[in-house]
Parts: structure tokens; C-alpha cells; sequence
């Protein structure tokens, strides 16, 4: 933290979407807000709302999806200004006969109730036009989910 005048900046680690890492400073009041935006919306249930969403979105989806495993692809939400914090997150969808299909997930959380899902992309779409990787995920997402298309 650097006090200039009456202005106090954070600096903050990031990385770009070319991968190399940097520091900015970020005025400190901008950092209280995200913050305050993270813990305003991600649930204090995560894990449980988490998985009641996910499974009523891809049952939504197709009813033959009993089961949802999910892996957070990032342990941390992406705050982005005042923005709802997203997570990415790898999902695996069972039915009566075994795994069904598995793919990529972006997910807002919403008012400390819900998680809503903003995109989904399935293994098979991943592996045939793989440029959306990195247009929908950043980076070092992008990196874990090219990990799972392989």
C-alpha cells in the first residue's frame, strides 16, 4: 500500500491475457469495492449452492443428468471493477450409464443466493474451435482447460 497525497494505492498482482505478469496500483478505494462485491455476492454456502445450481442448470439442459461433479479451475473469484465475481470451473455430467459429456463453465455469483451460468462450452465444442478458449476465459483458465481437452 502507497499513500500519494490523499489517495492510497493497492498494488495489485495481474495477469494478461499473454500471459506475462504484472503489478498496477490500484486506488484503494476501488480494492474495497470489489472486495465488497465478492463478499456482497459469493454465497457462505459455496459448495452447496454451487452444486444446486450447476445441477439444476444442465438438468435444465437435458433431464438424462443425475449427477454434477465440478472442479474450480480457480480457487479465487475474478472480480472485475463493480462487476459480479465469476469463477471458472471444469464440470463432469453423469447419467444412469456413466459420464455424458464434460466441459467449461463461467459462473457469476449473484446476491449471496445463486450462481448463474454465463457461458458453458462442452469438451467436444472446445476441441473444434479451441480460439474460444481464450475469448470467453483468461489465460491462465484457458491453460487448465486445454490441461482437459487433451
Amino acid at each position: 500500500m502507497v499513500t500519494m497525497g490523499s489517495i492510497t494505492l493497492v498494488l495489485v498482482g495481474l495477469l494478461s491475457f499473454s500471459g506475462l505478469g504484472y503489478f498496477v496500483a490500484v486506488p484503494l478505494q476501488l480494492a474495497k469495492v470489489q472486495n465488497s462485491h465478492i463478499q456482497r455476492n459469493v454465497p457462505s454456502q459455496f459448495d452447496e449452492v454451487l452444486q444446486r445450481d450447476l445441477t439444476s442448470y444442465f438438468q435444465g439442459l437435458n433431464a438424462e443428468i443425475i449427477k454434477v461433479e465440478y472442479e474450480l479451475l480457480r480457487n479465487v473469484p475474478t472480480q472485475v471493477s463493480v462487476g459480479t465475481p465469476k469463477y471458472y470451473i471444469w464440470v463432469k455430467l453423469y447419467g444412469q450409464k456413466g459420464l455424458i459429456e464434460e466441459g467449461a463453465v463461467k459462473v457469476a455469483a449473484v446476491e449471496k443466493m445463486q450462481f448463474t451460468v454465463l457461458n458453458y462450452s462442452a469438451i467436444a465444442d472446445l476441441k473444434k474451435s479451441p480460439e474460444r478458449i481464450n475469448q470467453v476465459f483468461p489465460l491462465p483458465v484457458g491453460d487448465k482447460i486445454r490441461s482437459h481437452i487433451k
